[in-house]
């Protein structure tokens, strides 16, 4: 019987709710088993169920769930590989192996805590393309992308990507690597503006190198593992992003951002920085250094230059995460809609 902190129990049993909703039944029921059996007895149950306050923000259970899978694709823990998807397992078999796992992996399962998920979701890159579309019919100019948050930098990519939006309506190169379906609906960005990309560059603290085995590898392992799709997508990605002239900054966000914003824009192109599910990681002090360096720079912003602050973010709404951007001269806030997390479908405002 689990020992764990009530909010270390609602963090997995809320995090098991949220993966059946989104197709992942396997992931769902991992977290239910971890938040009725796991113990103190190893270093990794006993960092689990005394984590801090902070375990839903911190995505605890998508922590503990990619160090399973991560171990699992690794080849290491063979009995416990043979029970995940495609096969179907008992309750009780899959409990049985992942104890073994544990017992046998336990300080390689603890370290892989360290760091939250990192999927670099590429199907959220839909929503920028519908975002940047409606910017650059409205600004006629070209679009200078800074990521914060970017991971590999997969969604900095976004316009080069194919995608099917519907039944039939399609974006962008048909031989590309990478093809997204994704459903529209309601008040469409326009398709046939041509969109121009004037320069692109990310951060993250931890920056996963598209060329390093090891760090696509971590990035795979946060992938439900019942969502083979889904694998594959973000593999492709993953291979595209190796051939791309960018690489993502290991930085800081709120330095990175202050810095980057300090520079004099060139007239003729807006600055559009984005994010997308990053927020709820950074520390209040980062958020509010961030927030400044926009008021500031929105505030010497012009019709040449202007400001863009654009992002997909939770924001504690039922149904989704919500789209949102902030332009600047005049700092009009503006809704663009509503997205699936895993970018599947987007409501558009």
């Amino acid at each position: 019987m689990s020992n764990m902190n009530p909010h270390v129990l609602e963090t997995f049993r809320f995090q098991a709710e949220a993966c059946r909703s989104l197709g992942s039944p396997f992931t769902a029921r991992l977290c239910e088993l971890l938040a009725e059996r796991l113990t103190d007895s190893s270093r990794f149950g006993a960092r689990i169920i005394s984590w801090p306050e902070s375990a839903r923000a911190d995505a605890l259970a998508l922590r503990a769930t990619g160090a399973l899978h991560s171990l699992v694709r690794s080849g290491r823990a063979r009995e416990l590989a043979t029970l995940y998807p495609p096969l179907e397992a008992k309750p009780d078999q899959l409990w049985s192996a992942i104890e073994a796992a544990i017992a046998k992996h336990d300080d390689y399962l603890h370290d892989f805590l360290d760091s939250p998920p990192q999927t670099n979701e590429v199907m959220r890159s839909s929503a920028l393309l519908g975002m940047s579309l409606r910017l650059t019919e409205r600004l006629k100019m070209p679009l200078a992308l800074y990521e914060i948050g970017a991971s590999a930098g997969l969604n900095l990519a976004f316009d080069r990507y194919h995608y099917i939006l519907g039944e039939d309506r399609e974006w962008g190169d048909p031989d590309a690597l990478v093809h997204l379906e994704s459903e529209w609906r309601g008040n469409l960005p326009p398709l046939e503006t041509e969109l121009e990309i004037a320069s692109r560059s990310g951060c993250d603290r931890n920056p996963l190198d598209p060329h390093n085995p090891e760090a696509v590898e971590r990035q795979l392992s946060y992938i439900w593992a019942d969502q083979h799709q889904r694998i594959g997508r973000v593999s492709a990605a993953l291979s595209a992003a190796a051939s791309m002239p960018y690489a993502v900054e290991k930085a800081d966000a709120a330095d990175w951002v202050e810095s980057k914003l300090a520079e004099t824009p060139e007239p003729g192109v807006a600055r559009v920085f984005f994010y997308t599910i990053v927020w709820q990681y950074l520390p209040r002090a980062t958020k509010d250094r961030i927030d400044a360096a926009f008021a500031l720079a929105g505030a010497n912003a012009t019709a040449d230059t202007p400001l863009v602050r654009m992002y997909m973010e939770a924001e504690d709404h039922p149904a989704g995460a919500v789209l949102k951007q902030t332009l600047w001269p005049g700092g009009e806030k503006e809704t663009a809609g509503l997205t699936d997390y895993h970018g599947r479908w987007v409501d558009w405002a």
